[in-house]
């Protein structure tokens, strides 16, 4: 007589790790989306782009008025914000040269107020973005592969050890 039970082990453990691989994975993607938005704010803060705290405080992932799409090696995360200038924050913008802009400065920071007498004239054509989206994708692409690989590879030893 032939003993088949570590086949059937074997297939009943197939079959388990194929009902729980797509909620797995979908657990690694919301995992790297707390990464990513953990790295989208080092870099809105490393470049300077934080004034009143708004667009670092309003990334997140998956909700309405996100900007951003990552496809990671078939999986789609959603990030962004809604914050209307967070584009022309990353990729850059141009303004008119001689617009006067109402408002106060505080310091070395501009505080818009559109009722005030005082202000200021803008001088560039076009205000450079910081780019911080893009560099924290780009951080991101590297990260990615190994957190994936580390992730399966304690999936799989559930059910194959």
């Amino acid at each position: 007589m032939i003993d088949v039970s570590e086949l059937e082990n074997f297939a009943k453990n197939c079959e388990a790790a194929a009902a729980d691989l797509k909620p797995y994975a979908g657990k690694i993607l919301e995992e790297a989306g707390e990464e990513f938005l953990d790295i989208v704010q080092s870099y809105i803060e490393s470049l300077g782009n934080v004034d009143t705290g708004k667009l670092l405080a309003l990334f997140t992932k998956g909700a309405s008025g996100n900007i951003w799409e990552l496809n990671l090696g078939g999986l789609t995360l959603t990030i962004g914000t809604n914050v209307k200038y967070a584009k022309w924050v990353n990729d850059g913008h141009r303004q008119k040269p001689g617009r006067f802009i109402p408002g106060f400065w505080e310091g070395n920071h501009f505080r818009y107020s559109p009722g005030a007498k005082s202000g200021m004239v803008l001088k560039a054509s076009f205000v450079a973005g910081s780019h911080y989206f893009d560099k924290s994708v780009q951080v991101l692409e590297r990260m990615f592969p190994d957190m994936a690989d580390k992730a399966f590879e304690q999936f799989f030893r559930r059910y194959f050890p």
